[in-house]
């Protein structure tokens, strides 16, 4: 069984039947969300039972709000839905992208926002509560393949395909902050991070490099295996240490050496990976079907 609130426990794994593309833990750590080619799915962990399950064709991006209030999922097949975050899991609201690919969806700091991007080539952030577009389309050239809020909920990075940029926009008006010129590979909100500060890291082919929001420096940080689509990058709270999936490997990269070390390896292709908010476990979804969880210990942010 797996207690969130050890410093460390046993493996666990928990099987969907159904190949898994997203991942991600609660805000207090006692639930995890999943999505796959079927469902969302409410998993609590203190014994590993699945106490919702919401149909959602070929899920790609989940989020949770951090006030447990909300679930959002982004799908292949171009709808992005909500839901309220306690049983019976009632649907909020359903929007339709004309069949664009919805590959990123992340909620606000505040948890009164949602940003949703897609293959229709652009950002639209939400009022929740309203179930209305406050700002947005935030148009883009090509694919955006990601879309995550700031710490502080004023701006939103995008990351787009093909064209190898990450813009900054203000979250507020939607003013174009900055454009810079360097590529995401990762599609599915997976490859673009911004736990704290002015950072922001993103998986450019076999480099994990930050980018500075204000000053739109850009400096490589880490030389890790390449893995396309699929590749994946968390932290903690305070962006110390970086955790990156490509494969069958999961690697924990220091900031102090500058140098990737080989933390797990993996019975089946990571496609989506999450760190507990105590920073203990690893969530890991892959296509197999299976969510394993590690303990790791890291230490957790204060």
């Amino acid at each position: 069984m797996l207690t969130v609130g050890l410093d460390r426990a046993p493996p666990t794994e928990i099987s969907t039947g159904s190949p898994i593309r997203a991942v991600v833990f609660t805000a207090n750590g006692e639930f995890l969300v999943s999505g796959d080619k079927e469902a969302v799915r409410v998993w609590r962990l203190a014994d590993n039972q699945l106490v919702g399950t919401m149909k959602a064709k070929d899920v790609r991006s989940i989020a949770v709000s951090k006030d447990n209030r909300w679930i959002v999922a982004g799908k292949s097949w171009g709808e992005t839905t909500v839901w309220e975050f306690r049983q019976p899991f009632k649907e909020v609201f359903t929007h339709d992208d004309n069949g664009h690919t919805v590959t990123s969806v992340d909620f606000s700091p505040d948890s009164t926002r949602l940003v949703t991007a897609s293959g229709s080539r652009a950002a639209l952030v939400w009022d929740v509560a309203s179930r209305k577009v406050v700002v947005g389309p935030l148009e883009h050239q090509y694919w955006v393949i990601a879309a995550k809020f700031s710490p502080q909920g004023d701006r939103i990075a995008t990351a787009t395909l093909l064209r190898d940029s990450v813009r900054v926009y203000n979250s507020l008006n939607g003013s174009l902050l900055a454009d810079i010129p360097v590529k995401v590979t990762p599609y599915y909100n997976t490859g673009l991070l911004w736990p704290a500060g002015e950072r922001i890291f993103i998986v450019s082919d076999n480099t994990i490099k930050q980018i500075n929001a204000s000053t739109k420096s850009v400096v490589p940080e880490w030389s890790v295996p390449a893995d396309s689509n699929y590749s994946c990058i968390v932290s903690s709270k305070s962006g110390e240490p970086i955790i990156y999936s490509a494969g069958f490997t999961i690697m924990l990269c220091d900031s102090s050496t500058r140098t990737p070390h080989p933390l797990i390896e993996l019975p089946q292709d990571a496609h989506s990976i999450a760190l507990s908010p105590n920073s203990q476990f690893l969530a890991i979804g892959g296509g197999e079907g299976k969510i394993s969880f590690k303990s790791i210990g890291i230490p957790a942010a204060p």
